[in-house]
Protein backbone atom coordinates (compact mmCIF):
# COMPACT_ATOMS: atom_id res chain seq x y z
CA UNK A 1 0.00 0.00 0.00
CA UNK A 2 1.47 3.66 -1.06
CA UNK A 3 0.93 5.96 1.75
CA UNK A 4 0.43 9.59 0.61
CA UNK A 5 2.73 12.94 0.84
CA UNK A 6 1.00 14.30 4.47
CA UNK A 7 0.32 10.51 5.88
CA UNK A 8 4.10 10.25 5.55
CA UNK A 9 4.96 13.35 7.52
CA UNK A 10 1.97 12.64 9.97
CA UNK A 11 3.72 9.39 10.98
CA UNK A 12 7.04 10.96 10.85
CA UNK A 13 6.13 13.87 13.33
CA UNK A 14 4.24 10.93 15.08
CA UNK A 15 7.40 9.37 15.68
CA UNK A 16 9.58 12.97 16.70
CA UNK A 17 6.89 13.74 18.99
CA UNK A 18 7.31 10.45 20.83
CA UNK A 19 11.43 10.63 21.06
CA UNK A 20 10.79 14.51 22.34
CA UNK A 21 8.50 13.32 24.90
CA UNK A 22 9.99 9.83 25.75
CA UNK A 23 13.69 10.23 24.50
CA UNK A 24 13.72 13.60 26.18
CA UNK A 25 15.61 14.96 23.24
CA UNK A 26 15.19 18.60 22.35
CA UNK A 27 13.54 19.42 19.00
CA UNK A 28 17.09 20.56 17.29
CA UNK A 29 18.12 17.41 18.18
CA UNK A 30 15.50 15.35 16.84
CA UNK A 31 15.39 17.38 13.48
CA UNK A 32 19.22 17.22 12.73
CA UNK A 33 19.17 13.21 13.68
CA UNK A 34 16.21 13.13 10.96
CA UNK A 35 18.14 14.65 8.57
CA UNK A 36 21.13 13.05 9.21
CA UNK A 37 19.32 9.68 8.95
CA UNK A 38 17.70 9.99 5.93
CA UNK A 39 21.22 11.55 4.44
CA UNK A 40 22.78 7.78 5.32
CA UNK A 41 20.02 6.18 4.07
CA UNK A 42 19.57 7.60 0.80
CA UNK A 43 15.80 8.19 1.73
CA UNK A 44 15.16 12.17 1.67
CA UNK A 45 11.32 13.29 1.63
CA UNK A 46 10.54 15.42 -0.77
CA UNK A 47 11.08 19.09 0.13
CA UNK A 48 6.90 20.03 0.63
CA UNK A 49 6.77 16.74 2.78
CA UNK A 50 9.52 17.35 5.11
CA UNK A 51 7.99 20.99 5.20
CA UNK A 52 5.19 19.93 6.36
CA UNK A 53 6.70 17.30 8.88
CA UNK A 54 8.96 20.02 9.98
CA UNK A 55 5.94 22.78 10.50
CA UNK A 56 3.75 20.17 12.23
CA UNK A 57 6.35 18.95 14.44
CA UNK A 58 7.53 22.10 15.50
CA UNK A 59 4.04 23.89 15.82
CA UNK A 60 3.09 20.82 17.66
CA UNK A 61 6.53 21.48 20.35
CA UNK A 62 5.62 25.37 20.56
CA UNK A 63 2.01 24.99 21.56
CA UNK A 64 2.69 21.42 23.80
CA UNK A 65 0.60 23.43 27.27
CA UNK A 66 -2.37 24.22 24.95
CA UNK A 67 -2.64 21.10 22.96
CA UNK A 68 -2.21 19.05 26.38
CA UNK A 69 -4.70 21.03 28.41
CA UNK A 70 -7.07 20.90 25.65
CA UNK A 71 -6.42 16.95 24.88
CA UNK A 72 -7.06 16.36 28.85
CA UNK A 73 -10.42 18.52 29.27
CA UNK A 74 -11.33 16.73 26.01
CA UNK A 75 -10.40 13.04 27.58
CA UNK A 76 -12.02 13.62 30.94
CA UNK A 77 -11.03 11.09 32.56
CA UNK A 78 -7.28 10.36 31.57
CA UNK A 79 -4.59 12.74 32.05
CA UNK A 80 -2.39 12.95 29.08
CA UNK A 81 0.68 11.82 31.45
CA UNK A 82 -1.40 7.96 31.99
CA UNK A 83 -1.57 7.72 28.45
CA UNK A 84 0.52 5.41 26.27
CA UNK A 85 3.38 7.57 24.89
CA UNK A 86 2.84 6.53 21.19
CA UNK A 87 -1.31 7.45 21.51
CA UNK A 88 -0.07 10.89 23.28
CA UNK A 89 2.30 11.55 20.31
CA UNK A 90 -0.74 11.21 18.13
CA UNK A 91 -3.23 12.83 19.74
CA UNK A 92 -0.81 15.72 20.51
CA UNK A 93 -0.18 16.04 16.55
CA UNK A 94 -3.86 15.98 15.43
CA UNK A 95 -4.95 18.54 17.81
CA UNK A 96 -2.03 20.78 16.76
CA UNK A 97 -3.05 19.93 12.81
CA UNK A 98 -6.56 20.61 14.06
CA UNK A 99 -6.95 23.32 16.25
CA UNK A 100 -3.66 25.14 15.67
CA UNK A 101 -2.53 24.72 12.05
CA UNK A 102 -6.05 24.02 10.39
CA UNK A 103 -4.05 22.96 7.02
CA UNK A 104 -6.87 20.08 6.34
CA UNK A 105 -10.43 19.61 7.26
CA UNK A 106 -11.35 17.98 11.30
CA UNK A 107 -12.51 14.94 9.44
CA UNK A 108 -9.52 14.08 7.61
CA UNK A 109 -7.16 14.93 10.44
CA UNK A 110 -8.82 12.34 12.65
CA UNK A 111 -9.23 9.56 9.90
CA UNK A 112 -5.57 9.55 9.44
CA UNK A 113 -4.60 9.73 13.50
CA UNK A 114 -7.17 6.97 13.99
CA UNK A 115 -4.95 5.28 10.76
CA UNK A 116 -2.01 5.61 12.13
CA UNK A 117 -2.92 4.57 15.21
CA UNK A 118 -3.98 1.26 13.73
CA UNK A 119 -0.53 0.63 12.63
CA UNK A 120 1.15 1.87 15.91
CA UNK A 121 -0.78 2.10 18.81
CA UNK A 122 0.08 -0.52 21.38
CA UNK A 123 -3.52 -1.04 22.14
CA UNK A 124 -4.57 -1.79 18.75
CA UNK A 125 -8.13 -2.58 19.69
CA UNK A 126 -9.03 0.38 21.95
CA UNK A 127 -6.35 2.91 20.95
CA UNK A 128 -7.98 3.60 17.25
CA UNK A 129 -11.29 4.33 18.79
CA UNK A 130 -9.85 6.17 21.95
CA UNK A 131 -8.16 8.44 19.49
CA UNK A 132 -11.19 8.75 17.54
CA UNK A 133 -13.61 10.01 21.02
CA UNK A 134 -11.08 12.60 22.38
CA UNK A 135 -10.37 14.09 18.74
CA UNK A 136 -13.89 13.94 17.72
CA UNK A 137 -14.59 15.56 21.53
CA UNK A 138 -11.78 18.01 21.12
CA UNK A 139 -13.06 19.46 17.74
CA UNK A 140 -16.65 20.09 19.67
CA UNK A 141 -15.06 21.98 22.34
CA UNK A 142 -12.78 23.43 19.99
CA UNK A 143 -15.63 24.51 18.07
CA UNK A 144 -14.13 23.38 14.73
CA UNK A 145 -16.71 20.96 13.34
Amino acid sequence: MKLGKRRIARINCVVSLYLYDVGKLLPEEILACYIAYQDNKGVMLKKEVYSFYENLFKSTINNLNQIDTTISEASKTWDTTRLFAVDRSILRMATCEMAVLRHASVPIVINEAVEIAKAYSPDEFKGPKFINGVLDTVAKVANLK
